[in-house]
């Protein structure tokens, strides 16, 4: 519709329009103008969109925002990194080296402590062990001397208690064979004892029965 000579007008002149055979031409609005008073008190309508349209638009929207931030973390840990050779890197690595030794001597000190703590919980125990192994020896030495007299004592009956000696048994037979004993014996209600299998309980008179002893 132009020719060269419009096209070189149009780039230096800003001109609302222009006129060709009669007929306007709008070009562009001129910056700074403002609003058209017939479209002050106009209402755009809000378009109305298909539920499936809106959640396409919604998920391309968030894979750019995604992707935008993946950018700016990417470009963020490039800056980093090529911080790290500048005086920034080197102010932090030596604020890194200042905290690690406080933090070494503070472990240090930290770990005599608990040392300490453990040697005198240590020695304490030690002690109380030490305690506890002479009750116990104590305990077992009077244990063992209190049933060496026992052993004693029921050795000193044993041996006070009349028993056949090898040189005797020949005597001593021929006297149970002499006077035999006769373990048969009953006993009544009273506690009367009726010694021999024979033994008839009329026959014997009561002053002269033999009682059970109760102890």
């Amino acid at each position: 519709m132009f020719g060269s000579s419009g096209s070189r007008v149009l780039n230096v002149i800003n001109i609302s329009y222009i006129q060709s055979r009669s007929k306007r031409v709008w070009v562009r609005k001129p910056l700074g103008s403002p609003m058209a008073k017939s479209k002050i008190f106009r209402i755009t309508p809000k378009p109305v969109l298909p539920e499936d349209e809106k959640a396409e638009i919604k998920r391309l929207f968030d894979n750019y925002k995604n992707s935008m931030k993946s950018i700016r973390h990417y470009f963020f840990e490039q800056s980093l990194k090529q911080a790290e050779s500048g005086e920034v890197a080197q102010m932090k690595h030596r604020l890194e080296d200042q905290e690690h030794e406080r933090l070494m001597e503070e472990n240090r000190l930290e770990n005599e402590k608990t040392a300490m703590l453990r040697e005198e919980r240590l020695k304490i125990q030690a002690e109380k062990t030490q305690q506890n192994v002479l009750a116990s020896l104590i305990k077992k030495e009077g244990e063992a001397k209190l049933h060496k007299i026992q052993i004693e004592d029921f050795l000193t009956k044993q041996m006070s208690t009349p028993f056949i000696q090898a040189e005797n048994i020949e005597k001593a037979i021929e006297d149970a064979l002499a006077n035999p004993v006769n373990f048969n014996f009953a006993l009544d209600l009273n506690g009367y004892v009726y010694r021999g299998k024979d033994t008839s309980i009329d026959t014997i008179p009561e002053e002269k029965r033999e009682r059970l002893n109760s102890n």
